[in-house]
């Protein structure tokens, strides 16, 4: 089992009809994050991960990770140039990382359903308390299921 938690810092200070894929990714939805296995907890505490982004990303990861041949990926925050490591074996999965020596083991379908989980309730968020109508373009790209 993978669970992912989330707290939210601080919204968005601007107009969300003209938000860039740079405030997207870098100043939209800060928050703080915890990859949560049934023993072992790696958190992200630094107030400042941009939640959506890190879901979007953490999707393509998974949906990399489904291909075949494909076995390592990483995600590197651009803040401070820590990673998260992905490591795929046959079906089980290694997420390790360079800030904690704390490594998490899980199946990559319970992989899958912790970003997807994480990834709806991200953008359910946004969609009930920051855009109330038709979201822009650019921001529907990083709600959509779809990567």
């Amino acid at each position: 089992m993978l669970q992912i938690e989330y707290k939210i810092i601080d919204e968005f200070v601007g107009e969300i009809g003209n938000i860039s894929d740079e405030e997207i990714s870098y100043s939209f939805l800060l928050g703080n994050v915890s990859l949560i296995s049934s023993d072992k907890m790696i958190e992200m505490n630094w107030e400042w991960i941009p939640l959506l982004d890190f879901a979007y990303c953490l999707k393509a990861i998974g949906k990399n990770l489904k291909i075949d041949g494909k076995s390592n990926e990483c995600f590197e925050f651009t803040e401070n140039t820590e990673t998260i490591n992905f490591s795929k074996e046959v079906n089980q999965l290694k997420i390790s990382t360079s800030f904690s020596p704390v490594v998490i083991l899980t199946t990559v379908k319970d992989f899958e359903i912790a970003i997807t989980e994480f990834h709806s309730s991200i953008s359910n968020y946004i969609r009930e308390h920051i855009v109330f109508k038709d979201p822009p373009k650019n921001l529907q790209k990083y709600l959509s299921i779809e990567v």
